[in-house]
């Protein structure tokens, strides 16, 4: 579904104005420092104002939220580093569970998705120490994931695997059920990560739902999602860096004046708002391509995606480089925005797959074009 214009606006509105309410830098700071490593209280609250309903249909309570609008509210994660696990359940899995499950499925999973009380996560990335990947046989699961998004605090997780028939399926494994085992750890901007490995695991393989939709589709047409929204993630923190690089430039002062009447500096920080605003035209663009099939957006996801990592990882540095020592110490928000962005630029399939994917998509559209002018 496609969301109007002036929908997108009022929910990005909302959510920055409860991020400025409820999540700034010293409640984060609360957050990352807790045991659970994300907010009980915040994640309630996105229930209340819909943010976990955002991929339901309207029929289930939701939005049935496009691109666009989703990329709202991922703007706001990114501009105020939230920790909870919007993109790995409230985006990627519930998107999956509502493009693959059956019926009943669905209305057992949706309402808990929306509520809250449960959360989800994509397991997808391959042990390549761990054989021939994820296998799905008579109920039960046997294989290795690594680097699952907020593995560590889903009820349950959804896992790409392959029949004895080679055939691709999604799964459904309760992460705390006898054969599955998790290792937690913490990214470098503090969000939970898990490897997790199954043995013989029971599972439950999700569909058939009402929808021509293979599971290989779908997990196709997910990766892009992910994909999209880290693009919206990485520019709100961008964003947010450009801004605060421009306001320590005005105050800090040496040789008695604002170090910002450097015309060096300044022509840095024009390049940074010149990244930022490319980074704005690209997300847009990917989002809008998000409406197309696959081989046709292909080029556009993944060009977007492969050019806002390295232009975020440059806004990082510089950002860095310009507070000085400032810029690496807890106490200020650069070093974290700087964190958070390394770690973007590793998700969804990183810069070097999707630059690859990006090449590759634009020399078949040449040749394409090539062969309908023959």
């Amino acid at each position: 579904m496609t969301i109007d214009p002036d929908t997108i606006a009022m929910l990005r509105d909302s959510a920055e104005r409860y991020a400025a309410d409820h999540y700034g830098f010293l409640q984060r700071q609360a957050v990352l420092d807790g045991e659970g490593g994300y907010s009980v209280r915040a994640w309630q609250d996105y229930a209340e104002l819909g943010w976990l309903a955002l991929r339901l249909p309207e029929a289930a309570g939701g939005l049935d939220a496009d691109a666009a609008a989703i990329g709202a509210v991922m703007e706001v994660v990114g501009a105020r580093l939230l920790m909870e696990p919007l993109l790995a359940s409230a985006v990627v899995a519930t998107g999956l569970v509502v493009k693959q499950a059956s019926a009943a499925q669905q209305a057992l999973l949706l309402p808990a998705l929306a509520d809250g009380s449960l959360k989800l996560a994509f397991a997808d990335d391959e042990d390549p120490g761990a054989g021939d990947g994820c296998r799905f046989q008579g109920g039960k699961l046997t294989g290795a994931k690594i680097g699952v998004l907020h593995g560590d605090l889903a009820d349950k997780l959804i896992v790409s695997a392959r029949t004895q028939a080679d055939e691709a399926v999604l799964c459904l494994v309760d992460a705390a059920a006898p054969g599955v085992q998790r290792r937690s750890y913490k990214l470098v901007d503090g969000r939970g990560a898990t490897a997790v490995r199954f043995a013989d695991a029971a599972a439950e393989r999700l569909g058939p739902a009402d929808t021509d939709l293979s599971a290989a589709a779908a997990i196709a047409d997910s990766r892009d999602e992910a994909a999209v929204a880290a693009c919206a993630e990485a520019l709100g923190a961008m964003r947010c860096l450009v801004a605060a690089t421009c306001d320590y430039l005005k105050v800090r002062r040496q040789f008695g004046k604002p170090i910002g009447r450097n015309q060096a500096l300044q022509h840095r920080m024009v390049d940074l708002y010149l990244l930022q605003e490319e980074a704005r035209a690209l997300t847009r663009a990917a989002q809008a391509a998000m409406s197309l099939p696959a081989r046709e957006r292909a080029r556009t996801v993944s060009g977007a995606r492969a050019y806002i990592g390295r232009a975020a990882r440059r806004v990082a540095n510089e950002a860095v480089q310009m507070h000085g020592g400032l810029g690496v110490t807890e106490e200020l928000d650069v070093s974290h925005y700087f964190r958070r962005l390394m770690v973007i630029g590793a998700l969804a399939g990183g810069h070097d797959a999707h630059f690859a994917r990006f090449v590759d998509a634009t020399l078949a559209r040449r040749d394409g074009e090539d062969d309908s002018h023959a």
